[in-house]
């Protein structure tokens, strides 16, 4: 019988893409490569018993923090039923930007043989900050396209804030709206003991589902609602494929956490 394959097109065709993109530029040439584009080759030659069932992409005109919330993901060794390509790109690419990559990345990547393999998928993470009329009008061509949007307003902090508390973050709202988010970015820190940490909040998904679940809402575009994420739809498609492997690390942690209370004792 002829091995199966999965196969993804080698090379970055989104970087022609980027290139001409009407954004705001930074200097890229400092940022390593690791941070733009997964290498496509990590996917090739791979026997049948090592396929991996789902591979996502997914694509974030966000900062720093969306890219370490799914970092430990991206270790690839570590989940066998999953492979993740993260484009937390430097560009600060906008939900237009971010919904045209993602067209490149369905016609180069999501080209599976596998016909046992769960669905690949494209989800755009987003925040609304000042990009709402984007928003509203990429939805229905992600939905015709089959990406999945996802969003948290007004930042992807109210996603980490979900994942250590359970009601609805009692912020003082600043008078312009464009300034909630970088303020709230910064009341996250005193409102949660220890600060928001995204590489570990994927420790919590559990009561992060619930807690973003429990406090959403939406307006009548479809988009969350003011300290709404529906980022729980994406952590709800990834936690089959993790769970495993994430349980296991969840209970080292608990486990090093008593052992280190006990010396400090």
């Amino acid at each position: 019988m002829a091995e199966e394959k999965r196969t993804y097109s080698k090379g970055n065709p989104e970087r022609a893409l980027l290139s001409q993109q009407k954004t705001k530029t930074v200097d890229v040439a400092s940022v390593p490569l690791a941070d733009i584009q997964i290498p496509s080759e990590s996917y090739q030659k791979m026997d049948k018993e090592k396929l991996p069932k789902t591979f996502y992409i997914i694509i974030s005109g966000g900062e720093k923090r969306e890219k370490d919330y799914f970092k430990i993901l991206l270790i690839h060794d570590k989940f066998n039923r999953i492979r993740l390509d993260c484009v937390s790109d430097p560009l600060k690419l906008s939900p237009d930007g971010m919904y045209e990559l993602a067209e490149y990345k369905k016609t180069h990547y999501l080209t599976s043989r596998n016909e046992d393999a769960e669905p690949d998928m494209i989800y755009l993470v987003s925040d609304v900050d000042h990009f709402m009329s984007e928003l509203i009008r990429i939805k229905p061509k992600c939905e015709k396209e089959g990406f999945k949007l996802i969003i948290s307003n007004s930042c992807f902090e109210v996603w980490l804030y979900y994942a250590c508390l359970d009601v609805i973050p009692n912020f003082p709202i600043p008078d312009d709206p464009l300034r909630i988010s970088s303020k709230f970015k910064g009341w996250i820190n005193s409102a949660i003991l220890g600060g928001a940490k995204p590489n570990k909040a994927i420790f919590n998904i559990y009561d992060n589902i619930k807690n973003a679940r429990k406090n959403y809402a939406e307006d009548t575009n479809g988009i969350p609602s003011l300290f709404s994420t529906n980022m729980f739809l994406l952590a709800e498609d990834l936690l089959p494929l993790i769970e495993p492997e994430l349980s296991t690390m969840i209970a080292t942690n608990k486990k090093k956490e008593v052992e280190f209370r006990k010396k400090r004792r």
